[in-house]
């Protein structure tokens, strides 16, 4: 089991590399142990570099799952 807040589920994050879908990965940049860290990020659909994004599945070697994100909060 991770640390507390070592696990980067349910963080948000910002693409560095754009996803392509089911044709591969992207890279995503976390807020995650008191720094920033880079992750390979897969999503179903493609989205392009510079996506708000929150990760809703943590896989295995730094690679998580994202989808697109609009902060609610935000007018």
């Amino acid at each position: 089991m991770s640390p507390e807040g070592a696990s980067p589920e349910g963080r948000t994050g910002v693409l560095l590399v754009g996803t392509r879908g089911g044709d591969g990965p992207g890279e995503v940049l976390i807020r995650i142990r008191g720094g920033t860290e880079t992750f390979r990020a897969y999503s179903e659909v493609p989205l392009p570099k510079g996506t708000a994004v929150l990760v809703v599945e943590q896989r295995p070697h730094r690679a998580v799952g994202v989808v697109a994100w609009t902060e609610p909060f935000t007018p």
